[in-house]
This record gives C-alpha cells, structure tokens and sequence, in this order.
C-alpha cells in the first residue's frame, strides 16, 4: 500500500523565541495537560521515563520541540 505524499507549500516558517515558547507550551498543554515549564521539570526528573517509547509518541514529539525552549 503506498502512502500519500505529505502537502506542504515548501515554505519553512522561522519562528521568534517567544512564538517557540508559546508553541512548545501549547503542546505540552494540548497532549500532557500541564504547561510548557512543568513538562520541562517534570522531563527533567525522569517522571516520563523513556522519551523513545514507541506507545507513547506525543512524548518524543514534545521532546523533539525543546529546542525551541532553549
């Protein structure tokens, strides 16, 4: 079965620190219910365990996305 090409309008949008911020926070709200900071403290404590679960992907997803906190 093949899967179907991604769309995309070839534009790679740069975000701002502060947009980075607000974007990261609205996912850790939107998949863990909790704000950016407290995933991020919580991360750090280990609370999650491994980022590379393959049943939890919302996990690794967030992960991914710290640069823009940093």
């Amino acid at each position: 079965m093949a899967t179907k090409p991604i769309k995309t309008n070839g534009r790679v949008r740069i975000l701002t620190p502060e947009q980075g911020r607000k974007l990261f926070d609205r996912q850790a709200r939107r998949h863990f219910k909790m704000s950016g900071k407290e995933f991020v403290r919580k991360l750090e404590a280990g609370e999650f365990g491994d980022p590379d679960d393959p049943y939890r992907p919302e996990l690794m997803d967030l992960v991914m996305q710290l640069p823009l906190i940093k």
